[in-house]
């Protein structure tokens, strides 16, 4: 009995592809990886499925030796996309199907471990990497098209803290549980950030704290059960009907326990930016806007404090383990609050004014006592020019009698 035939078949990369297309047939994602998977063949101009397949055993027989050589593949993925992009002109989400394709491919394969990941900012033309920054006039268009209160607060607590969206995520209903059961206008929060473990001091400003309230009150009103350890951020669970906003749902049940993932909150952050027109901005672009505009006008943060509030580590910086108290942070970030402010109310107007005007009258009391000693001083030299004048008047008569006297 020849049992070569099992293994040839078990190891024939084409009829575990094939294999599985049959089985999602149904659905579109068999077609859309198949077409990133030719385009990546045509690419690296491999003839045959059996080719890659044998490019991927090689490079794990390579790499025992040279590490790098184990990412051969992966290389070729990231050079098909970003031609697909760059030269093509094809939208980053057509492009990384590519991407997706071949990892599938591969661990149909028996390639289970295989991944491949692309360099940030792969979804657009042309990238730098990373998140474009937006102005806080332009964020008002953004929260003008964000359709429910956890929208807003989500959006509104990056802005406002410059935290990453993991962190902000962490944040449990007892974080703010302090500044949402008061009407303080800046609320301190300590926290230990979850992708470097450094300390990040940050400080939440009256916007996110408005939006904070109202989405908390929101959720106590429809009878929601909320301990300190409840998820302040959470993903909502459709009991039966269309899907809708939020506040016009009768048909909505939102389950408290379970806290909305990365993933997901990046995809709601995107598609608000999108619908506003700024799909280059992602959640990571409302911790560039924090940076930069607290960074700027006459009382602008140090390059460290912003680091803090952030929980960043300045490797370069001369004062990188400097430590702010609360105290400090609070008053140097409300000082300079109106720069990051999407919102400018009357109130904070005279609020700024009547500040402004306090201090100006601090700096010229100094001013004022210099010209009251002045003062006093040219009062001296009045009467002390009066008493030579006198003196003068009486010497001259004093001369002129003994002149008589002498005749």
């Amino acid at each position: 009995m020849d049992v070569n035939r099992f293994f040839e078949e078990a190891a024939n990369p084409l009829s575990k592809w094939d294999e599985w297309k049959a089985q999602n047939a149904a659905k579109s994602t068999p077609e859309l990886y198949q077409a990133g998977l030719d385009f990546f063949m045509r690419f690296n101009r491999l003839e045959s499925y059996e080719e890659l397949y044998q490019v991927q055993l090689e490079a794990q027989r390579r790499g025992t030796v040279d590490p790098l050589s184990r990412y051969v593949v992966q290389e070729m993925i990231r050079k098909a996309v970003s031609h697909r992009i760059n030269v093509d002109g094809v939208s980053g989400s057509h492009a990384k199907a590519i991407k997706s394709g071949v990892v599938k491919f591969m661990q149909l394969c028996g390639f289970e471990d295989f991944t491949a990941k692309l360099p940030r900012g792969t979804n657009k033309a042309n990238s730098n990497g990373g998140s474009d920054i937006i102005t806080p006039q332009q964020l008002r268009t953004v929260l003008d098209v964000a359709d429910d209160l956890m929208k807003r607060a989500l959006v509104l607590t990056l802005k406002d803290s410059g935290l990453r969206l993991g962190d902000v995520l962490s944040l449990d209903i007892g974080d703010v549980a302090g500044a949402v059961d008061s009407k303080q206008d800046f609320f301190y929060l300590n926290r230990l950030t979850q992708k470097t473990g450094d300390r990040a001091q940050t400080v939440l400003g009256p916007e996110s704290l408005k939006a904070l309230r109202a989405w908390v009150r929101y959720r106590r009103d429809r009878g929601e059960s909320l301990s300190s350890d409840t998820p302040l951020f959470i993903t909502y669970r459709l009991k039966s009907g269309p899907k809708a906003k939020v506040e016009h749902d009768a048909n909505m049940a939102i389950r408290s326990e379970f806290r909305i993932s990365s993933n997901a909150a990046t995809n709601v952050v995107s598609r608000i930016f999108s619908k506003a027109g700024f799909s280059t901005v992602t959640a990571h672009g409302l911790r560039k806007t924090h940076s930069t505009y607290l960074g700027v006008g006459e009382d602008r943060l140090s390059e460290p404090m912003i680091a803090r509030l952030e929980g960043k580590v300045i490797q370069d910086s001369r004062e990188p383990y400097k430590v702010y108290s609360e105290d400090d942070l609070v008053e140097a970030y409300a000082r300079n609050y109106h720069q990051i402010q999407v919102y400018s109310t009357e109130s904070n107007t005279v609020k700024q004014l009547i500040t402004k005007n306090e201090e100006l009258r601090k700096s010229v009391e100094p001013m004022q006592e210099k010209i009251d000693e002045l003062e006093g001083l040219r009062k001296q030299m009045d009467e002390m020019q009066k008493a030579l004048e006198i003196i003068s008047k009486r010497d001259t008569e004093r001369r002129i009698w003994e002149k008589k006297k002498e005749a």
